[in-house]
């Protein structure tokens, strides 16, 4: 990335590794792995670079990733938000935030399985840097998808011309093996029609679209169907009244079916002919059944307003700036990860993710287990988490966890100090 870049103010990797050597994370036996996974929530009371690599150290193995890093806006914040370089280079001001940023990615992609999966939340400002940085950390190979965030339905006012009302979520996995899971499908409403074999929708073509979709790209997939009124699809003209179609399209171009003749033989009964004879495949729902992800989230749950009530319900105040609300974050770990996947956050923030994954757990019987990481960062004395009574950012983390315990005596955590 040239001579200027930000990887030149980075400490070498051995150096970054011998942090971990530093923090003891109040572990009574050698074995810190068996701490951390003790309980359904792990609180990490440090700095999160010398925590994880402690945690590489001791062979602690990661399945899901999500964090909400600083936006590097200038804010002030209940923590620092502020990285900006004096010198100017190819990254200009945010080299410091790049410097900051890659130690700990190249340490989050150490930890997660070979299958892992990472999620990062982000603004425009710092966006393409971090993209950039992620493509170098983890490989273009394996980036995923960016989410686009609906945070706000009336945006934000303090910028000219544009009211900015969405921020992005980058995902990444360790390697080739790395998948998302899907959302469980809970509206049932889509599914109108029903048959033998259960309720569907119809809601996609049989016939190919876009790419290698003529029928020159595939001779073999170019074959007549036989359709009937009631929408049954044939394979022969086995019967009088039978529709004849082609995958010709509405500008006469002959495309190709989907499938083959040998499956759509066996498979006849997973299409669905409308009255016009257009074939689509039927969409069945099942016990179980998830969904794609959109990549545009626009969910009423998602809101900032959302996330600012959930806070003052259980603070009494919005003692922190940029909460993120328990659905969103819930949605992003069931689509992300498995349900006895270990999940790490390691700007735990509010420690939305405990409490989302909690939620999740509950509700889906699942055995997720999280760990938080965050500094117990001194807050200014001026600011009004501390006349809250909160003297450190991982104060505000740990009081979450007190709570969602006096809520449900099934839920257990733990907390480690540096």
């Amino acid at each position: 990335m040239g001579s200027n870049s930000f990887e030149t103010k980075v400490k070498s990797l051995s150096e970054i590794l011998r942090l971990g050597n530093s923090l003891n994370l109040g572990n009574t036996s050698p074995d810190i792995k068996n701490d951390l996974l003790g309980a359904e929530c792990t609180l990490i009371k440090s700095d999160n670079l010398p925590a994880l690599i402690s945690m590489i150290d001791n062979g602690v193995k990661i399945d899901f990733c999500y964090i909400d890093p600083p936006y590097n806006t200038g804010s002030r914040f209940v923590y620092a938000d502020s990285r900006s370089s004096p010198t100017p280079g190819i990254w200009g001001k945010h080299n410091e935030w790049l410097t900051f940023m890659l130690p700990r990615l190249v340490a989050a992609q150490m930890l997660l399985t070979e299958t892992g999966v990472i999620s990062v939340s982000i603004d425009d400002y710092e966006y393409p840097y971090l993209k950039i940085l992620m493509d170098h950390v983890f490989g273009e190979k394996n980036y995923i998808a960016t989410l686009i965030l609906c945070r706000s339905k009336n945006g934000k006012g303090g910028k000219a011309n544009v009211a900015v009302n969405h921020e992005y979520i980058l995902i990444y996995g360790k390697t080739a093996r790395s998948k998302l899971h899907g959302l469980l499908e809970v509206d049932l409403s889509k599914y109108d029609r029903s048959d033998e074999h259960g309720i569907y929708t119809v809601d996609g073509l049989f016939r190919k679209k876009g790419d290698a979709s003529r029928r020159e790209d595939r001779p073999n997939m170019y074959y007549p169907l036989y359709c009937s009124q009631d929408g049954r699809v044939f394979l022969s003209n086995e019967r009088s009244g039978l529709r004849e179609v082609w995958p010709i399209d509405s500008k006469g171009i002959e495309r190709r079916w989907l499938w083959g003749r040998e499956k759509a033989q066996l498979e006849s009964w997973k299409l669905y002919a409308s009255p016009g004879g257009t074939v689509y495949v039927k969409n069945y729902m099942r016990e179980g059944k998830r969904k794609k992800i959109r990549s545009i989230l626009d969910d009423a749950r998602y809101l900032n307003d959302k996330a600012t009530t959930e806070i003052k319900s259980i603070y009494g105040e919005k003692v922190f700036e940029t909460p993120k609300p328990i659905g969103l974050i819930r949605d992003i770990i069931e689509f992300c990860s498995a349900e006895d996947a270990l999940i790490l956050d390691f700007f735990a923030g509010t420690g939305t993710t405990a409490h989302a994954n909690r939620s999740l757990n509950t509700e889906e019987g699942a055995r997720r287990k999280c760990i938080l990481v965050e500094h117990a960062q001194p807050i200014a004395t001026d600011h009004f988490a501390v006349q809250h009574g909160f003297v450190t950012t991982a104060d505000i983390t740990e009081f979450r966890l007190r709570y969602m315990q006096s809520e449900d005596s099934n839920f257990h955590y733990a907390v480690l100090e540096s």
